[in-house]
C-alpha cells in the first residue's frame, strides 16, 4: 500500500442514494475503475445489447476489485480481501504496520478499509445488475439469468462479511434501505439460482451450442453449460454454507445442484476465472501487492501446513526466499519496521500480473461433495472418493506435474511447528494446541470430526489464494487450524481464541441511513462488531 491509503470511498455519494442508482452515475469515480479504452463510452450505449454487456462487463470487474488505473482497484482489493479474508484465513502475512499496527491484522479495525466490501457491492454490483435486469428480462432472459449468477457470486461474499444486507428490494426508490436477515438473503440467493439455472438449461436445450454474451463474457465466452454448472457449484457451496443453521435446506439445495442433468464444475478445465484479454487488460492486484507495495507475503499456517506434508504445491504458491526455503508470518503481530519483514527471508507470492483471478476452483466442488457425502447425502460418490479427486484437482489447476498418489496416502505426515525468524516470540511450537495434529491420507474408519477436518484442510489448501471463502470456511467449520493473532488491539471486542467472525457495517450506513442500521442490527442479533457471529456460524 502506498504511504497514503487512497479512500475514495470519501468520494462517494451517500450509500443510500448509491443504492438507488442504476448507472456509472453512482460516483465520481465509478467510470474510472470500471472502464478502459476497449468498452463502450455513454454515448455509444445505443441499443440493449450493448449496454447490458458493458453493465456484464462491470459486474465481473468487481467481484474481486480490479482496475485498469492500479491507485483505484489494488488498494481497494488491498484493503477490501488482502487485509482481511486473505490475513484472517492465514493464507497471507502482512509486513506493514499499517496505523501503527492498530489495524485490521491485529484486531484494531479500521474504518476507510472494513466498509469498501459494501460500496464496492452496492456500487459496482447492484446497479449494473439492476440496469441489466431493466434491458434484458423480457428479451434475453438467458442474459440476466448470467448476471444473476455474477451477482449472486459477488453479494454471497459482501453477506458473509458483514450479515443482514439490503438486498431483496435494491432499487425500490426507498430513501431508507431496508435490511434483510442473512438467512433471508441467503434463501433469495437460491430462488435466483435456481431460477437462473432453470432459464438457461431451457435455453441450452432449445439452442443447443448457443452461447450467451460471448463478447462480454471473460469468465467462460458465453458457454452457458459452463455457467450452469457454475451456479450449481456455488448453489452447492452456499448450501453447504448454512448446513449449521438450517441443515434441511442446505441438503434439499446441495442434492438438487449435484443432481442436476448437466451438474456441477469437475474438471479442471471448468475453472471460472476472469481471462486476461485484448478487451480485458488488469494486473492480478497480488502481483501488485506483493511485488510492488512490498506489502503481503506467505503466511505462517500456510508455511506450517504446506512445509509439514512436503506438499508439492509450496513452489506453485509461493516464491522461495533469500535463503532458498519458504518462510511465513504469522497474523497479528507487532511490526515496528516494515523492512524487518518485508526485507527479510519471507517468502513473496508466486504471482504475476498476467495470472487469473480465481472465483470458483472445481477441486472445491469434489471437497464439498466429500463433505456431503460424509454427512450422509447423495452426493453421487463416497467422501473417500471425492477427497482424492479433491486434492488430484487441485494438483492440476496448481500446474504440479507429479502424481498426487504418494501425497494422497501418506499416513504419517504432519503441519511443521512455525519458527518466525524474526521473532521467536511469535513461534508455535510442535506441541502447541494451536496446531493441527491431521494428516492427510483419509481415513474411513475416523470419526466424524477428524474426516471433516481432513476434507476443509484440503479444501482449504486448495482454494488458496482466495482467502475471504477460506476465511469463511474456517468460521463455519472451525478447520483448519489458523494460529490466532499475538497482538489484539481490539481493546476486548474481539476474542482472540474465537478469532473475527465479520466487518462491522460500514460508516457511511450510520451517517445516513440511520434507521436501517438499527434494523441490520437487530437482524443482526449482536452488537455491530467483529466479534458477533454471523446467521450460519452455529457449529
Amino acid at each position: 500500500m502506498k504511504n497514503t491509503i487512497k479512500t475514495y470511498i470519501s468520494k462517494l455519494p451517500l450509500c443510500t442514494a448509491m443504492l438507488l442508482m442504476l448507472s456509472s452515475s453512482c460516483t465520481d469515480n465509478f467510470e474510472d475503475y470500471n472502464t478502459n479504452q476497449h468498452q463502450a463510452t455513454a454515448e455509444m450505449l445505443q441499443a440493449d445489447n450493448l449496454a447490458t454487456g458493458t453493465f456484464f462487463v462491470q459486474m465481473q470487474k468487481n467481484v474481486f476489485p480490479i482496475a485498469q488505473q492500479p491507485e483505484f482497484g489494488d488498494e481497494v482489493y488491498q484493503t477490501m480481501q488482502n487485509l482481511a479474508g486473505d490475513v484472517y484465513s492465514g493464507y497471507m502475512g502482512t509486513t506493514n504496520n499499517f496505523y501503527s499496527g492498530v489495524n485490521n491484522t491485529t484486531y484494531g479495525l479500521v474504518p476507510q478499509w472494513y466498509g469498501q466490501a459494501f460500496n464496492r457491492a452496492f456500487v459496482g454490483i447492484m446497479p449494473a445488475w439492476s440496469a441489466i435486469r431493466k434491458a434484458a428480462q423480457t428479451e434475453t432472459p438467458q442474459v440476466l439469468a448470467i448476471a444473476t449468477i455474477v451477482k449472486v457470486e459477488a453479494l454471497h461474499r459482501t453477506t458473509d462479511m458483514y450479515g443482514p444486507l439490503p438486498y431483496k428490494n435494491f432499487g425500490n426508490g426507498a430513501l431508507q434501505n431496508q435490511y434483510d436477515s442473512q438467512r433471508d438473503v441467503y434463501y433469495a440467493f437460491f430462488d435466483e439460482l435456481n431460477q437462473a439455472i432453470q432459464t438457461l438449461t431451457d435455453f441450452s436445450v432449445k439452442f443447443p451450442g448457443a452461447t450467451a454474451l460471448a463478447q462480454y463474457d471473460f469468465i467462460y465466452g458465453g458457454n452457458v453449460k459452463n455457467w450452469i454448472k457454475f451456479a450449481n457449484s456455488l448453489k452447492l457451496r452456499l448450501a453447504m454454507r448454512i448446513v449449521y443453521a438450517d441443515a434441511a435446506k442446505a441438503r434439499t439445495e446441495a442434492e438438487s445442484a449435484v443432481n442436476h442433468p448437466i451438474g456441477v464444475m469437475t474438471d479442471a478445465s471448468e475453472i471460472a476465472a476472469l481471462q486476461h484479454t485484448s478487451n480485458l487488460v488488469y494486473n492480478h492486484p497480488l502481483y501488485i501487492i506483493s511485488t510492488n507495495f512490498n506489502d503481503i507475503r506467505m503466511g505462517a499456517n500456510m508455511e506450517s501446513f504446506l512445509s509439514g506434508y512436503k506438499d508439492p504445491r509450496l513452489p506453485r504458491y509461493f516464491n522461495a526466499a533469500s535463503d532458498g526455503l519458504y518462510h511465513g508470518i504469522r497474523n497479528g503481530i507487532t511490526i515496528t519496521n516494515k523492512a524487518t519483514y518485508a526485507e527479510g527471508p519471507f517468502s513473496g507470492l508466486n504471482v504475476v500480473s498476467s495470472t487469473p483471478i480465481v472465483w470458483m476452483n472445481p477441486a472445491e466442488v469434489h471437497f464439498l461433495r466429500a463433505e456431503g457425502a460424509l454427512r450422509g447425502w447423495n452426493m453421487g460418490g463416497t467422501a473417500k472418493a471425492f477427497y482424492e479427486s479433491g486434492i488430484r484437482t487441485s494438483f492440476t489447476v496448481s500446474g504440479v506435474t507429479a502424481s498426487a498418489d504418494a501425497y494422497i496416502s501418506d499416513a504419517v505426515s504432519l503441519p511443521a511447528a512455525y519458527t518466525d525468524v524474526r521473532n521467536s516470540g511469535n513461534n508455535v511450537t510442535a506441541t502447541s494446541a494451536d496446531l493441527s495434529k491431521i494428516t492427510i491420507k483419509y481415513d474411513e474408519t475416523a470419526a466424524f470430526e477428524a474426516n471433516l477436518e481432513r476434507i476443509i484442510t484440503q479444501k482449504w489448501l486448495s482454494m488458496y489464494p482466495d482467502g475471504q471463502e477460506a476465511w469463511t470456511e474456517f468460521r463455519r467449520t472451525r478447520y483448519p487450524k489458523v494460529f490466532p493473532v499475538v497482538l489484539n488491539t481490539s481493546q476486548g471486542l474481539i476474542n482472540t481464541a474465537t478469532q473475527i467472525r465479520r466487518l462491522p457495517f460500514p460508516a457511511t450506513e450510520y451517517q445516513t441511513n440511520s434507521a436501517g442500521i438499527a434494523q441490520a442490527i437487530s437482524l443482526l442479533g449482536g452488537a455491530d462488531n467483529g466479534n458477533t457471529k454471523l446467521w450460519w456460524d452455529k457449529k
